[in-house]
């Protein structure tokens, strides 16, 4: 080929004449300006994209293309899948949070008045007219006074720690639609002589009825940790409690650890009458549950109101931090494709040394020179990431529907919980395109700093 010829990929692109520069200007640096004309200048585009076509003689070229593609998209496909995955544990976790009735929780402080042991007297404090307010603006649905306590529970030979909830008669109607098994009246009551006495009934979660192999009937041994006086010094409190039923309420960790009984039954094991320990408020609108939390606690300021966000503060912290960590762990990926993307651009200036002279003598800039790289760059890495984005979608799509993914019994769901969530989507693809342009640049510039004399002297 002669200096005056024209290459064929070069045919038909018409290129201005160079326009005198001044040395101030920013158009003089080399591979400046390259993101600039890109958008200023469409044929760099088009010259990009014949490049990028024109590669059927290096087959080593198109592979090392061909890797960057995929290695992209399995970037963005791992990155989607992932944290979709994620967010879908996070999801189902306030789906369960949300079918419980503790939205909010208001306990005393040592500020309350008639603060003792973490009980104060019911009379002292008096939520009812907060309760009523909020229920008439339709913000709220239920509120519970509790007298809580942590217990042993024995059975047999063996024993497991437990919280212990007294509730009163409206509650213990709203907990009955959660039981699964009921014990019959007559397993309820124990012959004391020649009368039948009625044993106080408690009520256990799943999880821990299947711990300590309990059934409706049986009869329990409440422990309390704190002593009473005896004749011969401190003795543990005892109290005989049958199992009246076992709840399931969706959330192991709550019937794993938590029993229910009637107020009078706790206070009469307690010792302590007349007392509460904490209420607990259902809202009708989840979401809102934070902001009722902060009015509720404008009005009793002596009081700790906590809402179900800071009660589970552990759990969304944690899942918060994997989301991070796995996001990051998994851009790697892209990260180690952007540097075949710059294999292959610094292989293609090599390769087209001749016709980015060529350009530059017709008048090309420096600007657009780089742009042209940088497009190619970006056609390799846009082709990726659609890929990768829409084989994302497709594999949340089959573990959604099909759920062949079977998880351990220590997980709250039985398979992988997958949501679709856009932002993740944009923000995958928005964050994998930031690091393509990054991976372009170098290449780019090294093209505009070509001197046209030596490329069509040596190219």
């Amino acid at each position: 080929m002669t200096s005056g010829s024209i290459h064929p990929e070069t045919r038909g692109v018409r290129v201005r004449p160079a326009k005198p520069r001044r040395s101030g200007s920013g158009e003089g640096k080399k591979g400046s300006g390259a993101l600039r004309h890109l958008w200023f200048s469409p044929w760099t585009g088009w010259v990009g994209l014949r490049y990028l076509k024109s590669k059927k003689n290096s087959r080593f070229l198109s592979f090392i293309t061909l890797m960057s593609i995929l290695g992209v998209g399995l970037g963005v496909t791992s990155m989607i899948v992932v944290l979709s995955v994620m967010d879908g544990f996070e999801a189902e976790l306030k789906k369960r949070l949300m079918s419980s009735d503790l939205h909010v929780l208001v306990t005393p402080t040592p500020e309350t008045p008639g603060f003792s042991q973490g009980f104060v007297p019911e009379s002292e404090v008096n939520l009812a007219p907060i309760g009523d307010l909020l229920k008439k603006e339709g913000e709220l649905v239920s509120l519970w006074p509790i007298v809580s306590t942590e217990a042993i529970l024995r059975s047999g030979k063996k024993v497991a720690g437990i919280v212990l909830k007294g509730v009163n008669e409206e509650r213990m109607k709203a907990l009955q639609a959660q039981v699964t098994e009921s014990a019959d009246s007559q397993l309820l009551t124990q012959r004391d002589g020649a009368e039948s006495v009625r044993l106080p009934g408690i009520f256990v979660g799943q999880e821990l009825a299947y711990e300590m192999g309990l059934i409706p009937g049986d009869q329990v041994t409440l422990i309390s940790p704190t002593e009473m006086e005896g004749p011969l010094g401190g003795v543990p409190r005892l109290k005989r409690y049958v199992v009246e039923g076992v709840y399931h309420s969706g959330l192991p960790e709550q019937e794993a650890h938590t029993a229910f009984a009637s107020d009078s039954a706790v206070r009469s094991f307690l010792r302590k009458a007349g007392v509460v320990s904490q209420w607990e408020l259902t809202v009708k609108d989840f979401d809102r549950a934070p902001k009722i939390a902060d009015r509720i606690r404008k009005e009793v300021p002596k009081l700790k109101v906590q809402d179900w966000v800071q009660l589970n503060s552990h759990l969304f912290a944690s899942l918060r931090l994997e989301r991070i960590a796995m996001g990051v762990i998994l851009a790697f990926i892209v990260i180690v494709a952007s540097f075949n993307i710059v294999t292959t651009l610094t292989l293609m200036v090599l390769e087209k040394k001749r016709e980015i002279s060529i350009l530059k003598a017709m008048g090309a800039r420096h600007g657009e020179v780089g742009a042209i790289f940088l497009s190619e760059g970006i056609f390799i890495g846009g082709i990726g990431i659609f890929g990768g984005t829409l084989l994302g979608f497709v594999l949340c799509t089959i573990l959604k529907r099909y759920e062949f993914i079977q998880l351990p019994d220590i997980y709250y769901d039985r398979t992988l919980p997958v949501t679709f969530n856009a932002w993740y989507y944009a923000g995958v693809a928005a964050a994998a395109f930031v690091i393509v342009i990054a991976a372009c640049l170098y290449p780019s510039r090294r093209a505009a700093r070509i001197n046209p004399l030596d490329g069509i002297r040596f190219g």
